[in-house]
């Protein structure tokens, strides 16, 4: 490592100890996690022997309410799952009918390498858990407050630990690890290709990959964000299931 990248690393790793760890986590889901937002997604599921692509459209308002529409491929479309509150229902359009969910719900969503628990009822990683700064690292040239995330007693979530990735720069979450209550590995979260979206610069492609299962993975990928989406009244209500679009 050449000399004033070591200073630059000494300076960020000593200015590190002076950082909230929560208000960090705080900033970061605050980019995207917590904002009023409607996006179109590309979700592509990697195999060893095969691949697909589902469309989807996002709605998000704030932490606590979310709607996803599938809009392809062709046997999926019209599918629907809804977050309100503690509530989550899925709408099969096939039988047309709208099935309460779990509320902790660990079973993959939609065959891909997200779980229902983390696309739908994400919860909060700045609520649900406490968190203590180990420093300052590089990830792939990029200067990370390095962050180590146990549960609450009280929270209601699957992870025995998180440790996360948080750019000094930007205030972006590039890499998140999951692991079960025995501090084993089950997934790592990676957020990469930076770009406007929205008018704010996001990673726009979400990776996760399973520890377990190599040439496993799934991407997600931002092809339109809109901050200033306006909810008309009712939005998030099971009444709307079967007619957004």
């Amino acid at each position: 490592m050449k000399l004033n990248h070591i200073l630059t690393f000494l300076l960020l790793s000593a200015l590190s100890f002076g950082q909230n760890p929560t208000q960090l986590l705080r900033e970061a889901e605050a980019k995207l996690g917590s904002a009023d937002v409607a996006a179109e997604v590309s979700i592509r599921t990697v195999r060893p022997k095969w691949e697909r692509t589902i469309e989807a459209k996002i709605w998000n308002k704030g932490m606590d309410k979310t709607m996803i529409l599938i809009t392809g491929p062709t046997r999926e479309k019209g599918t629907v799952f809804l977050r309100n509150g503690d509530e989550v229902w899925h709408y099969v359009p096939g039988i047309r009918k709208i099935i309460a969910l779990p509320a902790a719900m660990v079973q993959s969503w939609m065959g891909t390498d997200f779980t229902n628990d983390a696309l739908i009822n994400a919860g909060s990683l700045v609520e649900d858990y406490e968190h203590k700064l180990l420093g300052v690292v590089s990830l792939e040239g990029n200067p990370c407050y390095h962050i180590e995330l146990v549960p609450k007693p009280e929270a209601a979530v699957v992870w025995g630990k998180v440790v996360t990735h948080i750019s000094v720069k930007q205030t972006l979450q590039l890499r998140t690890e999951f692991y079960d209550e025995d501090d084993y590995l089950v997934t790592t979260l990676l957020a990469k290709e930076i770009k406007n979206l929205g008018g704010q610069e996001l990673p726009s492609k979400l990776t996760i990959m399973p520890a377990d299962k190599e040439g496993f993975y799934t991407e997600m990928t931002y092809k339109e964000l809109d901050f200033n989406f306006t909810f008309p009244a009712g939005f998030f209500e099971r009444s709307n299931m079967k007619l957004v679009q």
